[in-house]
């Protein structure tokens, strides 16, 4: 068996048609309700000890200064520095084959983030349409067969099974148009947009240029998830420079190699030229399953 079937032995066809074709991919129930309530209990209990500092609004039409307790959205950004139980989604058994078949394995982990939904009485989508990256990054638009150079994986830890439960929402295909200079509302969203409609303990993959917005919340149940960012080696990380030693103590080979642990004095070009058999080896087998 060749890299490139290596690669690809646990993606469909049809699955990956579906990415092609409609910007995104809902894999079912890739955590069981065990191992989902288990991580949400770990959720819960970071959010009622951290810093109310460490919050960050999301919400649309508020400002960065808004009081947290105004808020119906917010996150927690560089999560994983946080706790130690969002570890096994790093390269979660089912996930990261679409990560090595979409971007290849010369990819890292850009950003962790803990995304909370409030009940909300408003009609407005809780976060604005936009698509990831910033301005820069929104002019580029993946081409059929191209490695991916930015794309998120998140978790659902909470019920989204009904609409207007703080809801992702999308535009089916518009991966490959630019987004349009102008603003959106709930009761006049973009041509063809759903919300996507989720279980507790799926995964949901999209690429950076994907239109998308998440709706409110007008249950009374808080909706939790948890988001990966990954991307291209030579990529800047989007929520931290380099993780404290003790973060990156607790992980395996290959969870360090993907928050850019590449070992004591390396270069910054290493960045851009691991070596090929060592990189390979690494996010391929994994190298070795216990923390150093």
């Amino acid at each position: 068996m060749d890299e490139r079937d290596k690669l690809n032995t646990e993606v469909t066809d049809a699955q990956r048609r579906h990415w092609e074709e409609q910007g995104y991919l809902l894999l079912p129930q890739v955590l069981s309700p065990a191992e989902t309530t288990q991580l949400l209990d770990k959720v819960d209990e970071l959010l009622r000890s951290c810093d109310k500092q460490q919050l960050f609004s999301q919400q649309t039409g508020a400002g960065s200064g808004a009081p947290i307790e105004d808020l119906r959205t917010f996150k927690i950004a560089a999560a994983i520095t946080q706790t130690d139980a969002l570890d096994s989604l790093i390269d979660h058994p089912i996930t990261f084959p679409w990560l090595l078949t979409l971007i290849g394995p010369y990819l890292q982990i850009l950003g962790t983030e803990l995304f909370v939904r409030l009940p909300s009485p408003g009609t407005e989508p809780l976060v604005e349409w936009h698509t990831d990256g910033g301005p820069a990054f929104s002019r580029f638009l993946p081409s059929a067969g191209n490695p991916v150079l930015q794309m998120k994986v998140q978790f659902f830890l909470t019920d989204l099974s009904g609409f207007d439960s703080g809801n992702f929402m999308l535009v089916p295909g518009s991966h490959r148009r630019h987004f349009p200079d102008r603003e959106f509302s709930l009761a006049s969203p973009p041509e063809g947009a759903v919300q996507l409609r989720a279980r507790a303990g799926d995964a949901l993959l999209f690429p950076w240029s994907l239109w998308h917005a998440v709706a409110p919340n007008r249950t009374n149940c808080a909706r939790k998830s948890i988001t990966f960012r990954y991307g291209p080696m030579w990529s800047r990380p989007y929520d931290y420079e380099r993780l404290r030693p003790e973060v990156l103590a607790r992980m395996t080979a290959r969870q360090r190699r993907l928050f850019g642990d590449l070992g004591e004095g390396v270069h910054p070009s290493t960045f851009f030229y691991p070596d090929p058999a060592e990189q390979l080896r690494i996010m391929l087998d994994g190298e070795d399953a216990a923390p150093r």
